[in-house]
Order: C-alpha cells, then structure tokens, then sequence
C-alpha cells in the first residue's frame, strides 16, 4: 500500500527521519557496534543518547540477547539493526532474527532496520525485520546499493504502522519538502528495464567474496570472517606495536586505501575494512600488496 511508502533523499536522509519522528531528548537509542558512522551522530542531533551494543567478531558480528538485555533501559525507545551490515557484512538467519525481534517486543521497542543492502545476499535469502509479527518496525532502504546509484540520493522508508507513516511523512517534509522528481524517474526505470541487474551483480560479488576471504585468510596475522551479505569484509589484522589507523596508513602509502575499523567506533580497533567493490583481478593485485606490506611490518 502506497500509504506504507515514504519516498527520501537517500537511506541516510530516511535515516534521520525516523530518530526526528521516535527521539525526544533524554531517550536513548541502542546502535550496534561497529556501526555505519551516521548513526551515532543522528541520534545526538535529536537530543537522544547513542547505547552501543557490540556486534563481535566471534559472534559473526551478530549481537547476543544477554548483551542487549544489560544495555536496555526505561529511557530506550527503539533499537536499531542493520543486516547485511556495513562495515562488518555480517548477516542474521531467520532464528536469529525471530530472537531480536522478540527481544524488542519485550521492551516495547521500535525497531529501526536498515535493509539496504537486502539485494546483496549471500549463501541464503534476506531475512528482513518487516513481516516477522510485530508492527513497530520502519525499514529504511536506499536504491544506492540495489542498482549501483549512490550518487543518486534516492531512498525510501517502510511500516506497516499508519500512525508511524503519518510522522515519517511530515518529518520528510520538515526536512527536505519533497524528493528529487528527476531521480524518482530514473529509479522507476531501472524498476522497470534493469530488474534482473542486482541479482547478476551479487553473483559477481559473491565470487570477489570469495578471492578476497581466501586471500586475506591466508596471510599470517590475519582472521577474515566470511560475510554472508554487503561488499566488505573487516578482518581482524594483527601487527604487533600498531594500531588499526597505523596499519591503513601504511597500507595506503603501499597503494591499497582501506578503512581503519576505528572509523566505526571502538570496537573496531584490530580490524580494517575493505570494500571489494572492483574486478577480481584488482582484487588479487591489492591482496598481493596488502600481503607485501604486513610482511614489512612484521619484519618478515
């Protein structure tokens, strides 16, 4: 139904919507982390407080009950999930969803889900938050990753609650009185004519998934988990004496840019992220580097 859609400039934009519409000053919202880096910050924008649960790598970057349970709070209004996650590509199943789900229901708390990497799945089906028995969820959804249109602005939000809708809707407004007329056409046609582009392009992805896992498993220092959805890995990168931010560095003096996993909060130190946004034979050539350079580092 058309009254369950809420066209936006971008997820990110959709993204600040929904804390303008759930988010009065002293509340507080739980993000997982590492996180994408707006989320933090939009929060604090509306007065609220960011509550970061951890996402670990020894969990595939999937939040345990326990740890939501001791960060839940009276002042906690909603929670947000991200799954494929960016910066880590971890994923949830359906029983790991359903347990997520339940655990909002038990604190009667909105559940922002940010889906926009839905198209890009691997090894299974997306499993979304929208349809698991609970009516206070908002997607937020971006054709940015879906048909390669990041430049675009173009996004939109989801709920199955009317009331919701009728808020994210003004707080559209409030913020950026209408969407881009032109995007909304180019969107509509590659709807239309391209339909079949995202689930050839995730093939592609899923085979420099799996060059790029193999490669960085490989190298000594280095424990790559393999993401079941997105474009990244965040593989734990151990050099003695340096930290995540030194070791990108030195990466990028040897021809390779990468993020530091610091760039998406504390939890990130000892990781870096990589996109494997490229050819294949661009990712076996940046691997060869990354490989060359920790050797140095190492003394090897």
């Amino acid at each position: 139904d058309e009254s369950n859609v809420c066209i936006t400039m971008s997820g990110t934009n959709g993204l600040l919507d929904v804390f303008l519409a759930l988010v009065q000053p002293g509340d507080n919202v739980l993000l997982p982390e590492p996180y994408f880096p707006l989320y933090p910050p939009d929060v604090v924008i509306c007065g609220g407080e960011p509550n970061l649960y951890p996402c670990a790598f020894e969990n595939g970057f999937v939040p345990t009950i326990e740890d939501l349970q001791s960060r839940v709070d009276e002042n906690t209004v909603a929670i947000l999930y991200n799954f494929p996650s960016n910066p880590t590509g971890g994923n949830v199943d359906k029983s790991q969803r359903d347990e997520l789900v339940t655990f909002a229901k038990e604190h009667d708390l909105w559940i922002i889900s940010d889906e926009v990497y839905d198209r890009i799945v691997y090894d299974g089906p997306h499993v979304s938050f929208l349809g698991a028995g609970y009516d206070k969820v908002i997607m937020v959804q971006s054709f940015s990753k879906t048909f390669a249109m990041t430049g675009w602005r173009i996004g939109y939000l989801l709920s199955p609650d009317a009331q919701a809708m009728l808020q994210l809707t003004k707080m559209q407004y409030y913020v950026t009185a209408c969407s881009n007329d032109a995007m909304q056409h180019a969107v509509l046609e590659a709807l239309m004519n391209a339909a079949d582009y995202p689930e050839e392009m995730c093939l592609e992805f899923k085979a420099r998934r799996d060059l790029i896992c193999e490669r960085l498993n490989a190298m000594p220092g280095v424990s790559c988990h393999v993401p079941t959805g997105a474009f990244y890995v965040f593989p734990q990168v151990d050099v003695p004496g340096m930290d995540s931010e030194g070791i990108a560095m030195a990466l990028l003096e040897g021809g390779v840019l990468c993020s530091p996993g610091t760039a998406f909060g504390e939890l990130g130190e000892g990781h870096l992220r990589f996109a494997y946004t490229t050819s294949r034979e661009d990712i076996d050539k940046g691997m060869d580097r990354v490989e060359a350079v920790l050797a140095e580092l190492r003394g090897d």
